[in-house]
């Protein structure tokens, strides 16, 4: 006689939706000042990519959906010690006037919330759209300080050296070009940092969309780095070439418009570059009858 299964329940998140509201309303709150400090830093050219920041880890979590099984998920309450923790940080960020670290206690409540409501699987699934949401968040102005010296020096030599192999002449003083005629100064606006915090981003979301060994996403996200010096050093010997065969006036226009709207996609260029380079460095076998086979088969 056959046995009828009975329907395995599906887990039903409805008593949830009250806690999880007032929860809400109450980050809300707390966070209220350090979402209104980000709002203000994305308005900044350095960190205009962080309004795009949610929207890209909404599309990852999209992304990512076949991984999320709600029949396994399960309440964890380690999720609660964590985002009392993170208020608490971000209270004291508050009081102490250090908004920053505020900003970067969203990230572990976020993880909290989630741990909550799904426990570890949802965590799993949900962990890379956490972790990308910091290229929202400013860096640390000292840490700035300490990027942006080396940023322009090394887009100083890069841009004199090419110029001079076009037969230009091209002298570094310090974080100055001088060409024939002009003088092409490297500020710290122009030192590649927000191409650096823009290629990051990325790089680190394209590594978790694209089915790819580990090793080539690692590289991948890597290569950040010298994307965004190769983009910016580019730039700066287009803007040389204008002031030499051009005049001044088309070389600002160049500087500060024309390339900095290429930059992007010459960034995406070099990403889309180095994954066909990647994909063609090591050649997955192909399933075949082996050769002990198909000696096997004809001895049969």
């Amino acid at each position: 006689m056959t046995q009828l299964q009975k329907p395995t329940p599906v887990r039903s998140y409805a008593p949830l939706v009250i806690p999880a509201a007032l929860i809400l309303i109450v980050l809300i709150a707390v966070y209220w000042q350090s979402m209104r400090m980000l709002t203000r830093v994305w308005q900044t050219p350095d960190y205009s990519h962080g309004y795009l920041v949610p929207a890209f880890a909404v599309l990852l979590l999209w992304i990512r959906r076949d991984m999320l099984v709600l029949d396994r998920t399960r309440s964890s309450w380690w999720g609660v010690p964590l985002i009392v923790l993170s208020a608490v940080f971000c209270l004291g960020a508050e009081v102490l006037g250090i908004k920053l670290i505020g900003a970067f206690s969203l990230l572990p409540c976020l993880a909290g919330i989630v741990l909550l409501i799904g426990g570890w699987p949802m965590i799993r699934w949900s962990w890379p759209a956490i972790v990308f949401l910091g290229f929202m968040i400013p860096l640390p102005v000292s840490l700035e300080s300490a990027a942006t010296q080396p940023l322009r020096r090394i887009g100083t030599m890069a841009s004199t050296y090419i110029l001079q192999t076009l037969g230009l002449r091209a002298v570094a003083e310090g974080n100055i070009i001088t060409l024939s005629e002009y003088e092409i100064g490297v500020a710290e606006a122009c030192s590649g940092l927000r191409m650096l915090m823009t290629s990051g981003a990325l790089a680190f979301g394209l590594a978790f969309i694209i089915k790819r060994p580990v090793w080539e996403r690692v590289v991948i996200v890597l290569s950040a780095v010298p994307i965004a010096l190769a983009t910016n050093v580019l730039r700066i010997v287009m803007t040389g070439l204008c002031y030499e065969f051009f005049n001044k006036e088309v070389a600002e226009l160049v500087f500060h418009d024309v390339a900095g709207w290429l930059m992007m996609p010459m960034a995406v260029g070099l990403l889309w570059v180095e994954m066909v380079i990647l994909s063609r460095l090591i050649i997955e076998p192909k399933q075949g009858p082996t050769l002990a086979g198909s000696l096997a088969a004809k001895s049969a």
